[in-house]
């Protein structure tokens, strides 16, 4: 008997979609999307605002870092106006989403996949699937739920989609588009966390990881559609590839309106920066 698209998904127990409940466009592509690939079961995880409880709390209990000196580079100054060195609400908000979401996830035993809400799904995705049930019935991939597994799934679109060598590698790739994780690792994660001291997919995919538990996958399996394409406006920084984006559509005063955005949010971060 043919395995249907739905089966190869089974390869994970739970499949979340993070999401704020105000973004209703991005929630209605994603539900949209997954199910053209066979992904008709999934649960929403409502991220934070930045004037959510949990962020507040957070910062109450003096948990994130504050500058000087930049959480990225250490460093008073990077040599860049429009360095984001300053964790901001907006960043803050992800990283309360994140630690939510690894305590649901830690609570029941489960191999479960993360999507972000703007994620779009290669169409080679049937094969990565394949080659990573083969990997984990052979013993080769280790992803059960009570062994501390990452698999780094999907980051922004890059000559690496372009590779159809299945194969899997250490080496450190920001998946926040779409990743895979045990309920023991969301466990790690929550013992490991400390403070806000970087954003949340630093912490996930490059800080947390002890040797041997985080592996990425290729080719990945996915990316998403406000850093790479443009569709979608991101809700950390807005950036100009949006206002592209709307230029191609004949949006152009929508346009020029996002692009005079995009400079006063960055001017305002260097304000804040300097001032700190």
């Amino acid at each position: 008997m043919q395995t249907s698209y739905s089966d190869l998904w089974r390869f994970f127990d739970t499949i979340y979609v993070v999401s704020l409940p105000t973004s209703l466009d991005r929630r209605e592509y994603v539900a949209e999307h997954l199910a053209s690939v066979g992904i008709t079961q999934f649960s929403f995880h409502d991220a934070c605002g930045p004037d959510h409880p949990d962020v507040d709390r957070i910062v109450s209990a003096n948990l994130v870092h504050q500058f000087p000196p930049c959480f990225r580079c250490g460093k008073l100054s990077c040599g860049r106006d429009d360095c984001n060195n300053q964790l901001i609400p907006p960043q803050i908000a992800v990283f309360a989403s994140y630690l939510n979401l690894w305590k649901k996830i830690a609570t029941t035993p489960q191999r479960a996949l993360v999507l972000e809400d703007d994620v779009i799904i290669h169409p080679w995705w049937p094969k990565v699937l394949r080659f990573l049930a083969k990997k984990n019935a052979t013993g080769e991939l280790g992803f059960a739920a009570d062994q501390p597994r990452l698999l780094r799934m999907g980051w922004a679109l890059n000559k690496d989609h372009e590779d159809t060598d299945c194969r899997i590698e250490d080496v450190l790739k920001m998946s926040n588009p779409a990743h895979g994780l045990t309920s023991a690792f969301a466990q790690a994660l929550l013992d490991r966390f400390e403070r806000v001291n970087h954003t949340a997919d630093v912490f996930l995919h490059r800080d947390a990881p002890l040797p041997g538990e985080a592996v990425t996958v290729f080719p990945p399996l996915a990316s998403e559609l406000s850093w790479s394409d443009g569709r979608f406006s991101s809700l950390i920084h807005p950036k100009d590839n949006h206002a592209a984006y709307l230029e191609a559509q004949g949006q152009v005063q929508q346009a020029k309106a996002y692009r005079d955005l995009v400079k006063t949010h960055m001017a305002q971060i260097a304000h804040a920066s300097k001032s700190g």
